[in-house]
Parts: C-alpha cells; structure tokens; sequence
C-alpha cells in the first residue's frame, strides 16, 4: 500500500503533475455547469490546457490531435451559439416573455409566437375578459395588477407572468370569471383564432404555448392553495 502512495503523494507535490489533474478538473467543472456557454468555454479551456500538457510536457501526438479537435468543435458550438443568440434576441417589451417561459423551450419558436402577438396598454377598470361572454384573446400581462372575479367574490389576483383566459382557449368555452384590471398594465395580446391556427401547423409553437399555460396553471392553483381558507 505504501508503494502505491508515495508515486501518489510525490505527484501532488510535482507542478506538471499537478498541471495535468488541472486539465481534468475543467473538463469536470465543465460538466456540472447549466449554462451552454460556461460550458462550452470551460471545455475549451480544459481542451487547450490538456494540448499544452500532452504537446509539452508528456508528450502524446496521438492526444495532442483529438484535444485540437475537441478545441475545434467546441469553439465552433461557441460561434453558432453567438450566431443563435444575436438573431434570437428579444426588445424590452418581449424579454419578461421569454424568461418566463419554460427552460427548455427553443428561443425560435418563442419568437414564432411573439409575432402572433400585439402589445397593449390598459388602464385601472378595463375588462379583458367577463363571465359568461366568448373570450376571442388570450392575454398575457407583462406587468400591472388584474383581479379575477366569479360572481360578485374576488377568487384570484394575476400579476405579471399570468395569463389571462387560458382556460377559454384550450377549452373553448366561455368566460369562466370576469378579469378587471386594477393597475396600469401592459399586456401581449394573442388572437385566439390566429393563434389556433398557427399552432394547427406548427407542432414546435403548439408544444411550446402547452408548456406555458400548463406551467401558469400549475402556478395558480398553487397560489390558491396557498391562500388562507376562512374559519369556520
């Protein structure tokens, strides 16, 4: 066991043994990050770290060639992520839409659906949508305060990232609950004729508004499970 040691112990106290576990170590950093691009730069890091230490100082043509290549391929994934992200990019009035919306939706289609989109205004008491009526839009607010009622009873309050007659749209029924704004909002309006239509030929935009009206959905039951019940 000891012989096994020292070749160990003596290898973290030698600089070009040291520098060669450091290559490694970007590569597994590398690994664990989130983000595309972090990775993609650390990979590009632990790439021409491990040329230098294979080209240097254990010399090794063999990995010296495929360290270049994986530097290559990683570099260009850079380029075409840059390429992707400048001809993706969203103005102020469309970005709050597409940070809410799911992480694994492609930026694409997300632009597909904002240009199916209008942006409007609307001052406190304006109805976007009353109980009982056909809903023809679904809404989605950027920012401001809307007051969902049923009745004469206030059931939910919807802010920014909600969406407004959702359940209209994927049902096709009427309006279940009467929606007044209560603070000076802006809003994305989506014509539910145009946008039923748009999605009937494109499979990519119709799973991409599915995930993000189920995911807004999920997030207003759990704000109403959340709300205090009344005592009895």
């Amino acid at each position: 066991m000891q012989a096994m040691l020292e070749p160990l112990l003596r290898g973290l106290t030698d600089p070009v043994i040291l520098f060669g576990h450091f290559t490694y170590f970007l590569l597994i950093v590398s690994m664990v990050m989130r983000r595309m691009v972090a990775l993609r730069l650390l990979a590009v890091g632990s790439g021409l770290a491990k040329i230098v230490y294979r080209a240097f100082f254990v010399f090794d043509p063999v990995s010296v060639l495929w360290e270049t290549v994986f530097v290559a391929v990683n570099v260009v994934q850079l380029v075409l992520i840059w390429y992707y992200e400048r001809h993706h990019r969203f103005d102020e009035d469309h970005r709050h839409f597409a940070e809410n919306m799911p992480e694994n939706v492609d930026r694409s289609a997300i632009k597909r659906m904002l240009d199916l989109s209008d942006l409007e205004r609307y001052e406190p008491g304006a109805i976007l949508t009353a109980e009982g009526a056909k809903v023809e839009r679904l809404v989605y607010l950027a920012d401001g305060i809307v007051k969902i009622e049923r009745g004469d009873r206030v059931v939910a309050i919807c802010g920014p990232g909600d969406y407004i007659g959702e359940l209209s749209f994927l049902s096709g029924n009427p309006a279940s609950a009467t929606a007044t704004v209560v603070k000076p909002t802006r809003a994305l309006i989506f014509d539910q004729a145009r946008l039923s239509a748009a999605m009937a030929s494109d499979t990519q935009l119709q799973r991409t508004l599915e995930s993000a009206l189920n995911r807004n959905l999920a997030g207003k039951l759990t704000r109403a499970n959340q709300q205090p019940r009344p005592s009895i």
